[in-house]
């Protein structure tokens, strides 16, 4: 098993890149290991049963048949384009997971983005046991979704990277972190310190060439290729006011952790 100097917590395929695309390709051209763990990236048994909301979504996405096999082609090809290591976890996105007796527990839009479920809270402990089997190198960061709109998924992936003991650095989830009131509620209650990470052009290109990866989401967010490279250099400025950059929280515990990048 390789040792990774930076290991990024991505609920689905193409969370970590949205958010932090840019500072993996910087961190992969220092000559650092990286390593993307999409937690919620399984494929769903041939033949297991869907609710009407995830076959509308599948419908949506363009892949009636495929359609979680395609989202890791294209996690594939945005990570190797960025230079970093993927794993796939086996656990489904919540669309798929059902209750014990068969119910689905988000089977609406609605529901993706209210609380999770109790009956959940056994895969959270068991993600959070992987998590802190993973080899990171002394003094590697870890880096955690900071659940800007409150997905479940995003908020099971927090939570188990808190579960883990390590400690952590918190991204800006794209592109919910649009919404100001969002990232401030998803912060409440906590001491934080924001530390933005600058972008290169190169880098800013770079996620946007790997962003244009994810076909089939695409259209969930924007309405061409086009508008999402606008979007998202525009979103870069406005987190470096006026330069180009990411945004990363820490907890005032862990303020040792992360400095800001030159």
């Amino acid at each position: 098993m390789n040792t990774y100097d930076h290991i990024y917590l991505s609920p689905h395929l193409d969370d970590a890149v949205l958010s932090c695309g840019g500072r993996i390709w910087q961190q992969v051209r220092a000559g650092e290991h990286v390593l993307v763990v999409t937690l919620f990236g399984g494929i769903p048994a041939p033949n297991a049963p869907l609710s009407s909301f995830a076959q509308e979504l599948h419908a949506r996405w363009g892949h009636m048949a495929d359609a979680a096999t395609r989202r890791q082609e294209e996690d594939l090809a945005a990570l190797a384009l960025l230079g970093a290591a993927a794993a796939h976890w086996p656990y489904t996105d919540c669309i798929y997971r059902q209750t014990p007796d068969g119910r689905f527990p988000y089977a609406s839009e609605e529901a993706l983005w209210a609380e999770v479920h109790p009956g959940e809270k056994a895969l959270v402990a068991e993600l959070a046991a992987r998590i802190c089997a993973l080899r990171l190198d002394q003094g590697g960061t870890v880096y955690a979704p900071l659940t800007v709109g409150h997905h479940v998924d995003h908020q099971m992936a927090r939570q188990a990277g808190e579960g883990c003991g390590r400690p952590l650095a918190y991204y800006e989830e794209f592109p919910y972190a649009k919404d100001r009131q969002a990232v401030q509620r998803a912060r409440a209650g906590r001491l934080w310190q924001a530390r933005p990470v600058w972008l290169s052009e190169q880098a800013l290109q770079a996620k946007i060439a790997a962003i244009a990866c994810y076909r089939s989401q695409l259209s969930t967010f924007w309405t061409d290729e086009a508008e999402m490279a606008t979007k998202v250099r525009a979103f870069a400025g406005r987190a470096g006011d006026g330069r180009l950059a990411e945004r990363y929280w820490i907890l005032d515990a862990n303020r040792r952790l992360m400095g800001t990048d030159p």
